[in-house]
Formats: C-alpha cells, structure tokens, sequence
C-alpha cells in the first residue's frame, strides 16, 4: 500500500499569512482534508501533520514525515506578497520530487488557477532552503495554492466547495505520481417504479415503497 504524508502549513498560535479576512492556516487544513479523503478513497495510507487548528512546528512535522516512511510527503500552504497563482517546490535534485510538483500543478490549473510553475529555492550552502524538503527521507514538495492578500487570486478558494477542490487536484497530481488510476466519481441512477392517473393509486404504491424502507416521492407531470 501507498503512503503519503501531508503536511499543514501553520497552526494554532501561528495563523501563516493573514489578509482579506483569512488566516492561512485554516485553507491549508481545509485543503489538506480534502486532499486525504481522495487519497484514502483510492486505498492510500496517510498521515496528516494536523487534523485540527493545533499548534505544529516544522521540527515536528519533519520527524512525524521521517517516522511514517512515506512514499511522498507533500507540505500544504497558501502564499502572500502581492502575487498570484500557484506555485511548486522541489527538491534541487528533481527525480520524484520534481515529477510530483510538476503533476500536482498541472492538475491544479484544471480547476482554475494559473500557475506560477514548478521551483526550486537554495540555501546559501547549495541545499534546499525550506526544511521540509531538505529534511524529509521522502520526496517531497511544498504546494502555494494561492495568494491570501490578493482578493482575486483568493477566489479559487473563497468557498467550501473550492477548497475542496483544490485538495482533489492536489491528491489527483499526487496519484499519478504514485501511478495510481484515478477513478470516475459515483453517478447516480435514477428508478421509476410507476406512472398513475389517479393520485389515490400513486399514495397506495408510495405506502407500500416506505413500509419496506425507501424514500417514495410523487411528482405530478
């Protein structure tokens, strides 16, 4: 089985980015959530840093990545600076880590961001700047969904609905990295169990659909 670590930028007493009336870390965990159900639909194993609005340093969001042994380990945030679009990092080496950033973007634009592409940052020393991809065992990423002080660039996430459809892309960009099929949302189908001119037989066979459990509707047409 596939293991993924999910990382939620910020936390409890450290809000991340604040503007426009959001605070960071409440849509990175939104996000986050919805990224793990789609992820565990498709028989992933994963480990969240953060399930709620708790207090979570990056030290101990590394050793809990490190611990779990992930396949990828993805790090969820939202930017600020007066940009816009969503932006990818990556380990300087590339291999995995770049294909998973380069996949989780190219899903994200099918939702209606733009993307400011796939990054690489490096310390003074040559090595990866941000900790989470210098010191997870694990390929990793650090995802930038959007710009919270930028009240356009905000839309793509200023309803529920929209986080959660940002987590999706995230976690589809992250299964076609793990080469795992994405699979069809459920469709619904629809049984009509009778047509009748008089209403009176209609309630009759609404009676008897309800005695054995089931919703029964009349419609009139």
């Amino acid at each position: 089985m596939a293991k993924v670590f999910i990382g939620v930028g910020h936390g409890g007493s450290d809000p991340g980015a604040v503007a426009n009336d959001t605070m960071e870390k409440d849509l990175n965990l939104s996000i986050a959530l919805a990224c793990r159900d789609v992820l565990e639909k498709h028989g992933v194993k994963v480990k969240m840093s953060r399930t709620k609005d708790e207090n979570d340093t990056l030290s101990e969001e590394i050793r809990e990545c490190n611990a779990f042994a992930p396949d990828l380990a993805i790090d969820i945030h939202n930017n600020a600076g007066g940009g816009d679009g969503a932006e990818a990092f990556y380990h300087y080496g590339g291999g995995k880590s770049k294909t998973l950033a380069e996949n989780i973007l190219s899903e994200i634009v099918k939702v209606g961001q733009n993307s400011r592409g796939a990054k690489v940052r490096k310390n003074k020393n040559g090595k990866d700047y941000y900790g989470f991809i210098r010191e997870t065992s694990a390929p990793a990423v650090i995802v930038e969904c959007a710009f919270v002080d930028n009240a356009k660039d905000l839309k793509v996430l200023s309803t529920e609905g929209k986080r959660q459809a940002m987590g999706e892309a995230i976690a589809k960009g992250v299964l076609s990295t793990l080469g795992v099929q994405i699979q069809a949302k459920n469709s619904l189908y629809r049984v009509q169990v009778g047509a009748y001119l008089l209403r009176s037989n209609a309630e009759d066979m609404q009676k008897k659909i309800k005695a054995v459990g089931f919703d029964a509707f009349i419609v009139k047409e």
